[in-house]
């Protein structure tokens, strides 16, 4: 559905919600579309989560060299 928004150049954003528990996930939705990551249950099991999915998206972004989080949302492209 994201990349069919995407395609259709609906200028609408896309927020990924559900099963986000680590930086992975947040990566995984951005590169899939999302412009925003919603943390719900995950609170729950750790207060600080959103606090170590920052830090944690901040080191990915510095090893892999990307100087602004934008540049991920939307990137995945199928083969």
């Amino acid at each position: 559905m994201v990349h069919q928004v995407h395609r259709a150049g609906v200028p609408l954003p896309i927020s990924g919600i559900g099963g986000i528990q680590d930086a992975t996930d947040v990566l995984e939705f951005l590169l899939a579309g999302a412009s925003t990551v919603q943390i719900g249950t995950q609170n729950f099991v750790d207060p600080d989560c959103a606090g170590r999915m920052v830090r944690e998206l901040s080191d990915a972004l510095r090893t892999q060299g990307v100087s602004d989080v934008r540049e991920l949302v939307g990137a995945l492209r199928a083969g």
